[in-house]
C-alpha cells in the first residue's frame, strides 16, 4: 500500500509562487493603452528635500524594463541608481544631490508596457534642495504634428545665438501639448523639434520643427504664466555639393545631399590640373543662402560622347529643350515643315545647355531637329540627323462657371498682411486670397469641402508660403489661424460668416 502523500509546507508553496515570472497577465480585453503613473515620492514641486532623496514613481502596470533606462534624463547631469520593481521606479543619487540645485527629473513617453504600448504623457517633476523653485509656467500646443512621433521644446535665453545652449527640454504628449516649469524671471525663446534636441541650429534643416509666433516670451513676477500655439512645419533645408562627376571637359555634374543634379559651366580658359572651386547660390521656401564651397582638380577628359536631348517641355508658354552638356546650334538647326518648305524656328539660349522658344504658333504641331546644325563643345555631332519633336501643350482648364464663395471676418490686431488659404479636401487645389479692412472673399470655388487658415504674410521669397522662422540669424515665425471647421462649398452658394481669429 503506497504512503500518504504528506502536504507541502507553507514555506515551500511561497517560494513556488514567488518565483513565477512578473510578466503580463494573459487573458482578457487588448491592452492598447500605455503605462500612466498613479503616485509619486515625494510629491513633485517638494522643496528642501534630503540629498539622498529617493524618488519613488508607482504606475498603474507592469513596465518594460528594457525601455526604461534610456528613457529618463535627470537635469543638471547627475550620475544616478535606477531599481526596476514590476510597476516601481526608485531613483537615488549615486552620491548626494548638489546643494540649492534644482533637480528636473524627466521620463519620455518611450517608456512602454509589456504589450509594448507607449505612455500618452511624458513626466516631468522637479524639486529643490533649497527653499525655492522659480515659479514661472509656460503652456503651449504644437499644432500638425505627427502622433507616432515624439516632439521635444527647448527653453533657450533670448537673443539665442548658433551657440546656444537649451536651459531645460520637455517631451509633448500624445496631443502635442507641453509644459515648461520652474522657469525664472526673463526673456526666453522656445523651439520644438521632431526627435532630440541637441544642436537646434542644424537640426532644423534635416527634421520638423516649429517655432514662437513672436519674438520672445517674457517671465516676470507680475506674468509668471505663458501660452503658446506652434505650428509644425518640414525641415528648413541647406543643400551641400557631395560628389561631381565630368560630362566633358567644360561641362560637369553635381549631385547634391538631396540627390538632386544641377550642371556647371567649367571656365574654357582653365586647363586640366586647374583647382575648380564651386560657389552655388541657392533659395529654400524662406531664404537665400550660399551652398559650401566645394573644390576639385579639373581633369583631363578626352570627350568622344555626342550630345543628347534630355528633356523637352512646355511652361509658361515657352518650349524649353535641355541638353546633356553645353552646345552650339546653328541658326538653322530647329526647323518647321509648311506646305513641304522648311522654315527655321527662331530660338534663344536660356544657358550653354538649354534652348527656349517663344510663342510658338498653335499651327505648329511638331518640330523637327537637325543633328547636322546640333554640336557640342568638343565638336562632337547630336547622334539624330532628324529628330522630330510634338508640340504637346498644356491642357488648359475649362473657366468654372457657377461655383461657390466663401467669405468672412479676420480678427487680427496686429500690422502686417494677411494671406488666407482654402484648400479643398482630397485635393492638391489651393487658393489664395488677402485680406483687406478685416475681410476675405473666394470667389467660384469648386463644389467641395474646403479648409481654412490664414497666416502673416512675412515671407519676402513668396507671400504665399508660410514663414516657419529662422534660427540665425533669428526670425520669429508668423502668426496663424486655423478655421475650426470644414465648409461646404455648392454652386451659386453663398457661405457666409466664415470668421477666422488670431488669438
Amino acid at each position: 500500500m503506497l504512503d500518504k502523500m504528506k502536504p507541502l509546507p507553507l514555506i515551500v508553496i511561497l517560494l513556488l509562487f514567488g518565483c513565477a515570472a512578473q510578466g503580463p497577465a494573459s487573458g482578457g480585453p487588448a491592452d492598447k493603452k500605455g503605462p500612466v503613473l498613479i503616485s509619486i515620492q515625494p510629491l513633485n514641486g517638494s522643496k528642501n528635500i534630503s540629498p539622498n532623496q529617493n524618488f519613488t514613481l508607482i504606475f498603474d502596470e507592469l513596465l518594460d524594463p528594457v525601455s526604461i533606462p534610456a528613457s529618463i534624463i535627470i537635469e543638471p547631469d547627475l550620475d544616478y541608481k535606477l531599481k526596476i520593481r514590476g510597476r516601481k521606479l526608485i531613483i537615488s543619487p549615486d552620491k548626494k544631490w548638489q546643494t540649492d540645485e534644482i533637480v528636473r527629473i524627466n521620463l519620455s513617453r518611450k517608456i512602454k508596457d509589456y504589450q509594448k504600448n507607449m505612455m500618452a504623457e511624458p513626466i516631468h517633476l522637479i524639486f529643490s534642495r533649497g527653499s525655492e523653485i522659480p515659479h514661472g509656467i509656460i503652456k503651449g500646443k504644437i499644432i500638425g504634428h505627427d502622433l507616432k512621433k515624439l516632439i521635444e521644446v527647448g527653453l533657450y535665453e533670448w537673443p539665442p545665438s548658433t551657440q546656444s545652449t537649451y536651459i531645460q527640454k520637455v517631451e509633448a504628449d500624445e496631443t502635442g501639448s507641453f509644459q515648461l516649469t520652474g522657469i525664472e524671471n526673463g526673456r526666453y525663446t522656445i523651439i520644438a523639434l521632431e526627435g532630440v534636441i541637441s544642436d537646434i541650429g542644424k537640426q532644423i534643416r534635416k527634421k520638423n520643427y516649429a517655432m514662437l509666433t513672436s519674438s520672445y516670451i517674457t517671465i516676470s513676477s507680475e506674468e509668471n504664466e505663458k501660452n503658446v500655439k506652434m505650428l509644425l512645419s518640414e525641415p528648413l533645408e541647406k543643400l551641400q555639393i557631395t560628389s561631381v562627376e565630368m560630362q566633358s571637359q567644360y561641362c560637369s555634374q553635381l549631385t547634391l545631399n538631396n540627390n538632386s543634379k544641377e550642371l556647371i559651366i567649367i571656365d574654357s580658359l582653365l586647363s586640366p590640373g586647374d583647382s575648380i572651386f564651386v560657389h552655388l547660390e541657392k533659395t529654400n521656401r524662406l531664404e537665400t543662402y550660399q551652398v559650401l564651397e566645394y573644390s576639385f582638380i579639373l581633369p583631363e577628359i578626352r570627350d568622344t560622347l555626342a550630345p543628347v536631348l534630355s528633356q523637352s517641355f512646355f511652361e509658361s508658354d515657352i518650349f524649353t529643350l535641355i541638353f546633356s552638356e553645353p552646345i552650339n546650334l546653328n541658326v538653322n538647326a530647329i526647323v518647321s515643315t509648311q506646305d513641304s518648305v522648311d522654315i527655321s524656328i527662331p530660338f534663344s539660349y536660356k544657358n550653354e545647355f538649354s534652348i527656349i522658344i517663344p510663342n510658338i504658333p498653335d499651327t505648329v504641331k511638331k518640330i523637327q531637329l537637325l543633328g547636322e546644325h546640333i554640336q557640342d563643345w568638343a565638336g562632337n555631332i547630336f547622334p539624330d540627323s532628324l529628330k522630330i519633336l510634338r508640340i504637346i501643350r498644356p491642357e488648359i482648364e475649362d473657366e468654372l462657371k457657377n461655383g461657390g464663395n466663401i467669405m468672412g471676418f479676420v480678427n487680427y490686431d496686429d500690422n502686417y498682411p494677411i494671406k488666407i488659404e482654402a484648400q479643398k479636401i482630397g485635393s492638391n487645389s489651393k487658393h489664395f486670397v488677402n485680406v483687406n479692412n478685416k475681410k476675405y472673399k473666394f470667389s467660384n470655388l469648386s463644389s467641395g469641402l474646403y479648409k481654412l487658415w490664414g497666416f502673416e504674410e512675412i515671407n519676402n521669397l513668396d507671400g504665399e508660403v508660410y514663414n516657419s522662422g529662422i534660427w540665425s540669424p533669428y526670425q520669429r515665425a508668423a502668426r496663424f489661424a486655423f478655421y475650426p471647421d470644414t465648409i461646404d462649398v455648392r454652386a451659386r452658394w453663398d457661405v457666409e460668416g466664415v470668421n477666422i481669429n488670431f488669438e
